[in-house]
């Protein structure tokens, strides 16, 4: 992990730690965060819902666009579901009356069907990233490129497998760019671009539903255990998505993932 990263995520921690300790410490900031996120919540009921499935296609897509930084769009997904599930609840309907609601599940999926579309779309820079970087070697083997190549060579190796790994990686939170990279880093095109981008596309869609269904899985916890969800502890759970978030990237940003898919691939391949 670079010196960078390193910086950025306790500045990301630090911060968090910072809205805690203001939320809990000082009473008109707590009034103004609850008051803004009522607000929020009502921002996202009729033509202003573009606007939410705007800003969930352009995190997602910036988010698996770069190459090596954080982007917690998960948490954006979250908080934006949540907005949908506090509006409802604002108008007065009760848990139970909210999942059987299908304008609740249809704004909901709308979230997490455009953001997929966003992250599958982001991976063509990677996909262009290798096409490039081919062009630029004007076809001489640099170590990098040997090392790109060496992640995913038992896999492509098996050109029918493709659209099967690209799903797969695409409904994991487990990084993907390098895969894609060496599928633009292929002398032959074994693949149909459109078939790839609709298979992250679903695979994406798998993901990006789970993220969005938190608050309705949060607020069924909280019913079993008998415990009013208030804003205080709606607030809460929006810090502890953003740390689970941030956590989950640092490990993604950490974790030697080449190393273990390309042994899972030896595996899966003899």
């Amino acid at each position: 992990m670079t010196k960078f990263l390193v910086i950025t995520f306790i500045v990301l921690y630090a911060s968090v730690l910072l809205y805690l300790l203001l939320f809990f410490l000082v009473p008109d900031f707590q009034a103004l965060v609850i008051e803004n996120r009522q607000k929020i919540a009502n921002l996202t009921g009729g033509e202003n819902y573009f606007w939410v499935l705007l800003i969930s296609f352009l995190v997602c897509f910036i988010g698996s666009a770069t190459i090596g930084f954080p982007v917690p769009y998960p948490f954006v997904l979250f908080s934006l579901s949540n907005s949908i599930y506090l509006k409802y609840s604002n108008r007065g309907l009760l848990l139970n009356e909210i999942i059987i609601n299908i304008p609740f599940w249809l704004e909901l999926l709308g979230i997490a069907f455009v953001g997929g579309l966003g992250c599958a779309l982001g991976e063509l820079t990677s996909l262009y990233l290798g096409k490039g970087a081919k062009k630029m070697t004007k076809g001489k083997e640099l170590q990098t490129i040997k090392n790109i190549k060496g992640f995913s060579k038992l896999i492509l190796e098996h050109p029918k497998r493709t659209y099967f790994y690209i799903f797969i990686l695409a409904m994991t939170p487990i990084p993907d760019d390098v895969f894609w990279i060496n599928l633009g880093l292929q002398d032959k095109q074994n693949y149909s671009l459109y078939k790839c981008l609709l298979t992250s596309w679903i695979g994406k869609n798998v993901l990006t539903t789970f993220y969005c269904l938190f608050p309705i899985l949060i607020s069924l916890g909280y019913k079993i255990l008998n415990t009013e969800l208030s804003d205080t502890l709606s607030v809460i759970n929006e810090v502890i998505m953003l740390l689970i978030t941030l956590t989950l990237i640092l490990i993604i940003s950490f974790y030697d993932w080449n190393k273990l898919i390309e042994n899972r691939a030896k595996k899966f391949c003899k």
